[in-house]
């Protein structure tokens, strides 16, 4: 079972510069919602390589179970990390400035070599990230099993409810 009290962060949120881990911050909001600890880091495939090498040993070490990366335009942060470690990699896409709205990082995440998977979520699709983070840990922790049940059942109560408000009869 996974205790809500425990200070280890099972998931790392990884971005290569401050201003893209704020577009991402929907995915430590997930997680939160789930209970799930999580932490934030500032790791650059490009221009720090040791560091992203280092990085990956450290989650390995401090029991990190899954690893959520971002990137724009080549986004190579989620490949080199899926390189490097059995942890599952979830990379999400950012819309940039150079390639149709973020179809180039789609594209450098989701065509990884055989054998290097990263689970790629839709671009600027943080939220969904978490959400699936949760997922891969509930696996795992059967409590969290339980959370994403209810959480299904909420949105489809939600749907219910706006479908009700919205029902109109049209002559």
């Amino acid at each position: 079972m996974y205790m809500m009290h425990e200070k280890r962060p099972l998931v790392s949120v990884v971005s290569p510069s401050p201003r893209l881990l704020e577009q991402v911050k929907d995915a430590t909001v997930a997680l939160d919602s789930f209970g799930i600890k999580s932490e934030t880091r500032i790791v650059a495939a490009h221009r720090s390589p040791h560091k992203t090498i280092r990085f990956v040993a450290e989650c390995h070490a401090r029991g990190i179970e899954v690893i959520i990366a971002t990137g724009e335009g080549s986004a190579h942060l989620p490949g080199m990390i899926a390189s490097l470690t059995t942890i599952p990699v979830i990379g999400v896409p950012l819309k940039g400035d150079t390639l149709h709205g973020g179809m180039d990082s789609f594209l450098s995440i989701a065509q990884m070599p055989r054998g290097v998977p990263v689970g790629t979520m839709g671009i600027n699709a943080a939220y969904n990230a978490g959400v699936f983070a949760c997922q891969i840990l509930a696996l795992k922790y059967p409590d969290l099993q339980e959370k994403l049940k209810r959480y299904k059942e909420m949105m489809e109560e939600q749907v219910e409810s706006e479908d009700t408000k919205q029902s109109k009869v049209i002559s």
